[in-house]
């Protein structure tokens, strides 16, 4: 387990699943489970409980009271390995990771 936090030292998330690189850039993924902030709509948008079949690909989330992208995948895309269902933010949102707990650390 290894807890990820927003740059300002706010702990986001008590781990993650995996580094995505994809025609976006790098991502993090992680699970509903993992993530230790309560998030909302950028849009107000009411949110399914689950993913069911959307006609869009993601839903962009911010953690409430806060500016961070977080995006909930509903829907798969050609140019990286997303899974519906996961959530993913952009490693330049995060602290580094600690060198000693993982060798991811290069990446961010």
């Amino acid at each position: 387990m290894y807890n990820l936090y927003f740059l300002d030292g706010t702990l986001f998330a008590n781990d993650f699943e995996r580094v995505v690189h994809g025609g976006r850039g790098d991502f993090v993924e992680l699970t509903n489970q993992q993530i230790e902030v309560n998030l909302l709509s950028k849009f107000n948008q009411p949110l399914p409980d689950q993913v069911s079949d959307e006609s869009f690909y993601y839903y962009w989330l911010v953690p409430e009271g806060r500016e961070e992208k977080v995006y909930w995948q509903v829907n798969i895309v050609g140019y990286a390995d997303y899974k519906k269902g996961y959530y993913y933010i952009s490693p330049k949102l995060l602290k580094p990771f600690n060198e000693d707990k993982r060798k991811y650390h290069s990446l961010f």
